[in-house]
């Protein structure tokens, strides 16, 4: 029964359901069959499916692709119009290759469909090709919202998204707006000691008040982020259940935006000291305007904000220009602001492009959202669209807040009790999750548009890096080179991206690859190599840090002793010395002969194995220093240098990488 039900549950992960009407669910997918192949004792996975294929072949059964490894499930494809389905299934159930087999089936898309008045305007949100659009060219909220509608966490504390705008209409039927409970309105008092009088609705930068301006702008971008969900009213936000922190600080003057943010950050400190009794749990700002062309280095206070920020656990959204630039050439404030705590964002259409008149950048813009028509709440409580980079960073400031909601118990502990490091992990989850786009694949760090569903899944089942082994120790002498194996595996979910810095390696090691990407389940195994050619007799140690995308790391501690020489070596022979340069090579390799006579000399190349591969050289040689120039054409792998003059034979040990 175990089996039966990890199948079942498979069938409805691994299946694209996308486009299919709910009342075929399910129904069998035409032609399709699942099968899991017995326990591998006695066979081969690759002589099983064969022998399936071959026994079936008179209805044209063939395999399509794996679905998982681990369970042996498969899926195949069958001619059903030479066969009764059910006669099919039955027979191929009976195969002594086979555990389990079943139809593939339609499976019931599961989303929330809010009831809000004009959600059908929001292609941001859920996009069924309405005024030209492309199907499922959104951030697939709906099935976001189908587990989670966002704004409170899982121990019942409200999250705020921070504003940074113009300012807010306060009186919007739609927004859930922050109110600072601690302070009494308009009684000229700094009631809770936050250094800020009378700021019951939020913060004025501009006249350093706590009355907050009334702006289109800022009202717009408010309802983006979190608007009321699925309250018969208007539009949905991207976090229906957050409130909102509305800052008049959006300004030409630098000093204005700084204070802006300087009374988030008091907010968020002030809550994180005092266990949530006052301030306010802001988790994300967000900011649609900037400095078009501006150099970071000229800024280094604002900049200075979004690390700060950071250190309490808030993450913050940028709007990029509205121009097609290149902020990695041009520059911008405040998105080629190099803090990790800031999310830079750009502009996409309902057809799933980068509009043409917003900024990209390879290693400053970090993704797309929705810009492009966007339907959202306007200052006087009415309803409008708007266009600009402006719309598409809230997107993604309601989405941090978003996941933030969705978090289990575990997460919230760990963010909690280090905000920093886990408010991180929300920034990974937003760009892992990303749909990748033409438009935006090499032209922003993510490659795509945000999708607040993938994200939620990747935080629901994250990455998780094993390293085997995690010490290393080798002795060589000085002229001697080894290797040793450690393998990398994601045993948790998506992808796993890793890394180790090479320049934070010494001298004496090498690696054959510095970075890789593993699925679920996937292991690689990496070649370290031991080069004490440039080393004393002695013993050296390192820690090799593995990084991964989650801001998680291991480390492998590494040990290489260096022995001395004891004895003569022969002296038999004129070869006093052979020398490789590089070693490990790629494609080119000198080899370094010293002589004390000149003499008849052949050099050969054996694998592992003892069998010659290559003649390399084969002639006379003069007294003294000798280079030999080779180019490896030979496979990856470890190789044995033989140096012969018919009376002392030198052997090198070394390494082809690529």
């Amino acid at each position: 029964m175990k089996n039966n039900l990890l199948i079942f549950i498979l069938s409805g992960l691994l299946i694209s359901v996308s486009g299919f009407a709910q009342d075929r669910q399910g129904e069998a997918r035409p032609g399709e069959l699942m099968l899991q192949l017995i326990p591998q004792y006695t066979y081969t996975p690759q002589t099983a499916l064969n022998t399936i294929e071959q026994d079936f072949s008179s209805i044209n059964l063939k395999r399509e692709h794996l679905l998982s490894r681990r369970m042996g499930v498969w899926l195949f494809t069958y001619d059903q119009y030479k066969t009764d389905d059910r006669q099919a299934l039955d027979k191929i159930k009976k195969h002594p290759f086979v555990s389990l087999a079943q139809f593939n089936h339609y499976v019931d898309v599961r989303e929330l469909i809010p009831n809000d008045e004009i959600f059908d305007t929001q292609w941001s949100l859920y996009n069924t090709g309405q005024n030209g659009g492309t199907p499922d060219a959104d951030i697939d909220a709906t099935d976001a919202w189908s587990i989670n509608t966002g704004g409170v966490t899982v121990e019942g504390d409200t999250l705020v998204v921070a504003i940074v705008d113009g300012g807010c209409y306060l009186d919007h039927i739609d927004l859930n707006l922050f109110k600072n409970e601690h302070e009494i309105p308009a009684n000229a008092i700094d009631d809770d000691s936050n250094g800020y009088v009378d700021d019951y609705d939020g913060w004025n930068a501009y006249y350093h008040n706590g009355y907050v301006s009334n702006d289109d702008h800022g009202t717009h971008v408010s309802g983006i982020a979190g608007a009321i969900g699925n309250n018969e009213e208007g539009i949905s936000g991207v976090g229906w259940n957050a409130k909102i922190m509305p800052i008049s600080g959006s300004s030409s003057q630098e000093a204005t935006v700084v204070e802006a943010y300087g009374y988030v950050l008091e907010m968020r400190a002030k809550y994180n000291e005092t266990a949530g009794d006052s301030g306010a749990f802001v988790i994300a700002t967000n900011a649609s305007f900037g400095v078009n062309q501006g150099d970071p280095e000229d800024y280094p206070i604002w900049g200075a904000m979004y690390d700060s920020l950071g250190l309490e656990g808030v993450l913050s959204a940028g709007a990029t220009a509205n121009a097609s630039w290149n902020i990695d050439e041009v520059g911008d404030v405040p998105t080629a602001f190099p803090s990790d705590y800031l999310i830079s964002v750009t502009n996409t259409t309902n057809t799933d492009a980068k509009n043409s008149s917003a900024g990209y950048g390879a290693t400053t813009i970090d993704l797309g959202a929705p810009g492009t028509n966007i339907m959202s709440c306007r200052y006087n409580g009415s309803y409008g669209n708007k266009t600009g980079t402006s719309m598409a960073s809230p997107h993604v400031a309601g989405a941090a807040a978003y996941l933030l909601s969705a978090a289990d118990q575990d997460f919230l502990d760990n963010y909690m009790d280090d905000p920093s490091t886990w408010a991180l992990k929300i920034k990974q989850y937003i760009l892992d999750g990303v749909d990748i786009l033409p438009t935006l694949d090499g032209v922003t760090v993510s490659g795509g548009r945000l999708n607040l569903h993938k994200s939620l899944l990747i935080m629901q089942n994250p990455p998780e890096m094993a390293v085997n082994p995690h010490q290393l120790n080798v002795q060589l002498h000085y002229d001697e080179i080894d290797s040793i194996y450690i393998e990398i595996t994601n045993t948790g979910g998506s992808t796993l991206n890793y890394s180790i810095e090479p320049d934070s390696l010494p001298i004496w090691l090498e690696l054959n690859s510095y970075e890789g990407s593993l699925q679920e389940d996937e292991s690689d195994s990496l070649t370290v190599y031991f080069l004490p050619e440039e080393l004393i007799p002695g013993t050296y140690e390192h820690d090799m840090v593995i990084t991964h995308n989650y801001y998680n790391y291991d480390t492998v501690e590494v040990q290489l002793k260096v022995l001395p020489y004891v004895g003569v070596e022969e002296q038999l022979g004129n070869i006093s010395n052979v020398r490789l340069q590089p070693n490990p090579f790629n494609n080119r390799l000198e080899i370094k002969i010293f002589l004390n006579e000149r003499s008849e000399l052949t050099t050969e190349l054996y694998n592992t194995s003892g069998q010659l591969v290559k003649e390399i050289f084969s002639g006379q040689l003069e007294k003294g220093a000798n280079t030999l120039h080779w180019e490896g054409q030979v496979l990856p792998g470890i190789y044995y240098l033989r140096v012969s003059d018919g009376q002392k034979q030198v052997v090198r040990k070394l390494v082809k990488l690529n």
